[in-house]
């Protein structure tokens, strides 16, 4: 355990058996990251398409049903170029992180989260998220950089990324559609030979 973080082996998902690689979680002591098992579809599903909890800075699409369990079914949402793990609090899903690739070009990649109802904002689960994913990303893929990418007028999810050591980088101007508005988002940054993978954890 290093400042209340621990990994627990290679994360795989259970749809990824060419690996070679079993099951395992990443625990930190406010929350633990996990691949989505089958059990999760249904109440996961229903979590994520729940628009009223999104809050002002999060988009409004609607997912299908059927595309969200066939994308589980192809990779268990979880891939060399993009996936997602759960964010629970004992036997609760409060939330989820992922990543996906950014340019073609870039050596990176970018993280996203998001915590589902309100009365688990402000809880420090986002910040632990962010640490205990960059920490297995850095330990596990050959990338450089992993970016976060926020709303300009998200004062939390910019500190999020500053507790976690990201650097800002700039501003992409009018970039995001959103509630009829376009809006700024600003873009943050942690490059490898930033992190002490060791002890590496939010400041």
């Amino acid at each position: 355990m290093i400042h209340g973080l621990e990994q627990v082996g290679f994360l795989s998902s259970p749809y990824s058996k060419q690996f070679g690689q079993e099951y395992h979680m990443i625990r930190g002591d406010k929350i633990i990251l996990r691949t989505v098992r089958e059990i999760d579809l249904d109440d996961l599903f229903t979590l994520v398409n729940e628009v009223k909890n999104r809050g002002e800075f999060l988009t409004g699409e609607l997912y299908s049903e059927v595309d969200f369990k066939n994308q589980f079914h192809k990779h268990g949402f979880w891939g060399e170029d993009e996936g997602f793990l759960l964010i629970r609090v004992g036997d609760k899903i409060v939330g989820r992180i992922g990543y996906s690739r950014t340019m073609p070009y870039f050596d990176s990649l970018e993280i996203w989260y998001a915590i589902f109802n309100p009365a688990d904002w402000n809880k420090g689960y986002s910040t632990q998220a962010v640490s205990l994913l960059v920490k297995h990303l850095f330990s596990t893929r050959k990338i450089n950089r992993i970016q976060l990418v926020t709303d300009a007028r998200n004062g939390a999810s910019k500190r999020v990324a500053e507790k976690c050591g990201f650097k800002y980088e700039g501003t992409a101007r009018k970039a995001l559609f959103n509630q009829g508005e376009h809006h700024d988002m600003e873009i943050y940054s942690l490059l490898r030979d930033e992190v002490n993978l060791r002890d590496y954890a939010p400041s």
